[in-house]
This record gives structure tokens, sequence and C-alpha cells, in this order.
């Protein structure tokens, strides 16, 4: 099936993962995944099989909710698509307004996945400190399997360096765009949106990649936003794995009780 662009407006296949006319990565290809949910009724049936606490959870599924601190997505008057966040001070900040439904739903989706990821880590951690004996002193016993851990992480990681295979992840520039790199998988700031999305690179990036490599860190001089805070970031520290099937199949994994979500843990000042 031929659909548009949404960067020059050429026609293309639905399943070119790029516009073959002006390189721009196919978003509707990136939504296609199995289970994924692609209209508003879809994602409430998605949350009604997980048992998701939405009003806990402060997201409105279908709703034009005017309240303070509240994720959103609705079908407005004109018939336009609109995904929102409202503030602390409830102040709206509209993540997309647009005729593609399955574009927003799967923003107002990749939002509600990070929130979910987001608030086991603030649970695990809180489990952590609270089961910590002698006030977080590790035990003697675990001093030697930390050592032997940290000492196999160590190796992995020289090993990584020295066989160089695989591009550093980081910040990379190259024909006049901003890549970044993760786990050996390509994103691009897309300006328009203002907002990351996976990409695949031609053979000139892919294979000579060192030379655009700008840096592991992040720099207000990019002129993009930080990937660090996009939904595709793998934080490595805290454990989220925002690919991991298993988050998103069990009924179980979903299945938090009103009286155990904090919704106070999500930040409520920023865009979205």
């Amino acid at each position: 099936m031929k659909i548009k662009c949404e960067y020059c407006g050429n026609y293309i296949s639905d399943t070119d993962e790029v516009c073959p006319q002006c390189g721009a990565p196919n978003n509707a290809v990136q939504r296609s995944g199995t289970g994924v949910p692609k209209t508003i009724e879809e994602l409430k049936s998605f949350c009604e099989s997980k048992k998701l606490p939405l009003e806990e959870m402060r997201f409105f599924i279908g709703e034009d909710y005017t309240g303070p601190r509240a994720f959103g997505i609705f079908r407005d008057s004109e018939g336009q698509f609109v995904v929102y966040k409202n503030k602390t001070d409830g102040t709206r900040a509209v993540r997309y307004r647009g005729s593609d439904e399955a574009y927003a739903v799967n923003e107002i989706y990749q939002k509600l996945k990070s929130e979910v990821a987001a608030q086991r880590n603030h649970r695990s951690a809180g489990q952590r400190t609270r089961g910590a004996p002698g006030g977080g002193r590790k035990p003697p016993g675990c001093l030697k399997a930390i050592l032997v851990i940290a000492a196999i992480v160590l190796a992995l990681a020289i090993s990584r360096f020295l066989s160089d295979r695989s591009p550093a992840s980081g910040y990379y520039q190259y024909n006049g765009g901003y890549y970044y790199n993760q786990a050996d998988e390509w994103y691009t700031y897309d300006d328009y949106y203002d907002s990351w999305y996976p990409t695949t690179v031609d053979e000139e990036l892919s294979d000579n990649y060192d030379d655009y490599f700008e840096s592991h860190y992040y720099d207000d001089d990019y002129d993009v936003d930080d990937f660090s805070d996009s939904d595709y970031y793998y934080d490595y520290d805290s454990g989220s794995d925002w690919d991991s099937d298993s988050d998103w199949d069990s009924d179980s994994d979903w299945d938090w009780g009103s009286d155990s979500w904090d919704s106070d843990s999500s930040d409520w000042d920023s865009d979205w």
C-alpha cells in the first residue's frame, strides 16, 4: 500500500523503512509492531486487559481532561487527534495534533510505557532502601560475589573496547543531521516533531562512523533534544528494558493496584 511521506510528501510503500526520496524514517513502520494499539479504542482495550489503574496513573484515554497533572489523548470537534500533557500549574503542552490516529496513539502509548517503567524503577529503589540491612551496608558474605561480578563486567567492557567492531554509544553528526547510536541501533532527530526516532543509515555512516562521532554526552550546541530524555533511551543503571516483551505481555506486571501507584514520581513540569 502506498502512503504519503510525512516529510517530503512523496508517496512511498508502507513497508519502506525510510523514504527513498528524502531519506526520512517511515514512522508508520515503527508503530506497526504486533500488538501495538493503533486506535483509541484499541488502546482502551489494551489498558483494560493489563489492568492499568489509569486514573491513578493520571492517563485519560479518549478524554479531554482539563485538570492539572494529566496525560491524555482525544479527538476534537474538528476530527483532529490531540495528545497532550497538563502540567502541575494546569497549563497544557500539546505533543501532537493531527489526523493520523495511529501516530497519535503511538505517542501516548510510548509515554504510558515509559511511565510504567519509571514507576517500576521507583518502587524497586524504595524496596532496596527499605530492605538494606544495617542501614544499607552490604553483608560481608556478598563482597566476594560483588568482586567477581565486577571483574566479569570489566573484562567484557575491555573485550568490547579492544574488538572495536561497533559504533560507540553517543551522538554523531552526518549529512546535516544528528544521529545517536545505542546498543548498535541508530536513531535520528526529526526537527519537525522535535523527537528522536529509530532509523537505518547508509553505508557511509555505517562503515565510517568514527569520522562523524561527536561525543558520548549531550551538548546544548547540538540544537537537538537530549537523547536520554527520549522514550527510546535505555538506562543501563536502572535496568529498564524498553523492548522487553515480558514487561508488556504479563498481566501480573501490570496489575499494580490503585493503592500502589505513585503518580507523584512523574515529572509534571516538563513539556512531555
